[in-house]
């Protein structure tokens, strides 16, 4: 049978009562990390599962484990997968830590091969862990499901939160693209966008710049009809009268040539502001945009034992302030735009206005004065409404749009959270044995909330509980590969219901799927759950020589107490 899993991790700075650790082995199912019976602490265990996660693409290990980097320097973590009966080598170091090497069997760099950026990484492990959804990533995939203390993924009311500074809203889309549920969301997001703005960039033309006439209601408009049948009705009686022969309309040609011209000078300046305007906000959307992060890295080569956190902060705070002045920019070379079309739309009505009056027979001046006003004025009103109308037309399109949107946002939420809480309910009863105990329930309220709980029950245990349900239920309906449970998610659940919850992290063996679990002391549990636990036992840590990387920093080194 072929396995998709990992396989293998080993560094040379794991130590044994002096000597290098033998290569941690895994298997399908569960892996346990186990501590002593006196439920010793700081001997690695929790350090092991951070390991983990960098071994899937993390970064939190060399971020926020700082006493081991501090101690333990810089070491280069190998580790193996298994796709296919094939089995893939690579190390990742945690000085360079944003590249992973590929490796052969004896863990040496593969000499024509290039390091592996953390992207194309993720990318690699998608495809051969089959995560093919559109827009899925891998971290966006399995981060959240990585519990370990220290990250920020044990909070029992956020399960879907895999880091601190992620927004909800992220992390919901993550989530359904887990299931596959987003590309619908995001093209209906899209066109709805794309519908908003239009009838953002001509509302402002039209209402808040002036760039373009438009009625301001419904009110305005009725008014502006009562006056275009009065004008044209004016304009009927100076057309008949001029066929009668009544009206001399000879020397009003020049005049009115001479408004239009006058008008298209005002139309053409305007026109080119705008245009001066688009091309400094598109030069700004396009200019150089600098970093400090380079700066940054030369600073950490140069002074490796240096904090850098503040500068971090600082350049994180510019990230997101160039990510909002690029949105408001953004937004104001749409309006411009469109107000540019609209005004050369004008510009081609009044030219053809002029090559009509051309041609026209000579007139009198003072009657082609009059007929003038009134067909400008007419002109005027008319657009005025016609821009009124196509704006109340693009506002039902953006709401049309719109309804739409949320139509199928509320729809695939749904859909996602009843699959879940069904699977939650029967794992629930799987591991309580009881119909009347309520299992957790998801909420996927909108696209940017959400709640968790166990309805009835606050105590942690059954919090703490209802989060390794939910991993589980993942597991059991979504592509989730494997779950990693820090001993701080089991220590406060009940001796029967941790029994329980033991066999079926050893049963996803026969899904193909790990648990990565870190416990200590077992003697208070029955006999077949010791055993189960032993016999899955990937690692045994325990103070005084036998701690993860072979000593513990919190407390004096034997050889520095002799010398001192």
């Amino acid at each position: 049978r072929c396995f998709t899993m990992l396989v293998e991790v080993r560094c040379d700075k794991f130590v044994s009562n002096g000597k290098t650790r033998e290569p941690i082995r895994f298997h399908a199912g569960l892996n346990a990390v186990l501590g002593d019976d006196n439920g010793s602490n700081s001997i690695g265990k929790s350090t092991f599962l951070m390991i983990l996660d960098f071994v899937f693409g993390g970064s939190d290990y060399v971020k926020k484990c700082v006493d081991v980097q501090e101690n333990v320097k810089e070491h280069t973590i190998c580790f193996a997968f298994s796709f296919d009966g094939q089995t893939y080598y690579f190390s990742r170091n945690t000085v360079d830590y944003n590249n992973v090497v590929k490796c052969d069997a004896e863990y040496q760099a593969l000499p024509d091969e290039d390091p592996l950026s953390l992207q194309q990484y993720g990318e690699f492990l998608c495809e051969h862990y089959a995560l093919s959804a559109e827009g899925i990533t891998w971290r966006g995939a399995i981060a959240r499901f990585i519990r370990v203390y220290k990250r920020d993924t044990l909070d029992e009311e956020r399960p879907l939160r895999s880091s601190k500074d992620e927004k909800t809203a992220d992390a919901i889309k993550g989530y359904m693209r887990l299931f596959d549920r987003y590309s619908s969301v995001e093209a209906q997001i899209k066109q709805a966008a794309v519908a908003e703005d239009e009838k953002e960039a001509f509302r402002k033309s039209t209402q808040e710049y002036n760039h373009i006439r438009a009625a301001k209601n419904d009110k305005e408009k009725e008014a502006n009809e009562a006056r275009i049948t009065e004008l044209e009705q004016q304009e009927r009686i100076l057309i008949d009268d001029n066929n009668r022969g009544l009206l001399d309309l000879d020397s009003m040609t020049a005049q009115r040539l001479s408004e239009l011209n006058e008008a298209l000078i005002n139309y053409r300046r305007q026109r080119a502001l705008i245009q001066t305007q688009l091309n400094s906000v598109r030069r700004d959307m396009t200019g150089e945009r600098r970093s400090f992060k380079k700066t940054f890295t030369d600073l950490e080569r140069f002074f490796p034992n240096e904090e850098f956190h503040t500068l971090e902060e600082i350049e994180s705070f510019h990230q997101k302030l160039t990510k909002i002045l690029t949105q408001e920019f953004t937004e104001t070379e749409r309006s411009l735009a469109t107000t540019y079309v609209l005004l050369g739309n004008e510009i081609a009505a009044i030219k053809e206005q002029i090559t009509e009056i051309k041609n026209v027979p000579n007139v009198s001046q003072a009657i082609l004065r009059e007929y003038a006003q009134i067909t400008t004025e007419l002109i005027n009103l008319r657009k005025a409404n016609e821009n009124y109308d196509e704006l109340q037309r693009l506002k039902r399109v953006a709401a049309d749009y719109a309804a739409t949107r949320d139509t199928i946002i509320a729809d695939e939420l749904l859909a996602i959270e009843s699959t879940i809480n069904q699977e939650m309910g029967r794992i629930t009863l799987e591991i309580l044995g009881d119909a009347t105990h309520m299992p957790p329930v998801l909420r996927l309220e909108k696209l940017n909330k959400y709640a968790f709980n166990t309805p009835n029950d606050g105590g942690t245990g059954a919090q703490y509980r209802g989060l390794i349900t939910f991993d589980l239920a993942n597991m059991a309906v979504a592509p989730v590969p494997f779950v990693v449970h820090d001993s701080v998610l089991l220590k406060n659940i009940e001796r029967a219901v941790f029994s329980a919850i033991i066999r079926v992290y050893h049963n996803q063996k026969d899904q193909n799927k790990q648990v990565f679990m870190a416990y200590d002391t077992l003697d208070a549990y029955d006999e077949e759950t010791r055993k189960l636990v032993e016999e899955n036992a990937v690692l045994q840590l325990s103070p005084g020589g036998n701690e993860l990387f072979g000593w513990a920093w919190n407390k004096e080194r034997q050889d520095e107490t002799e010398q001192a």
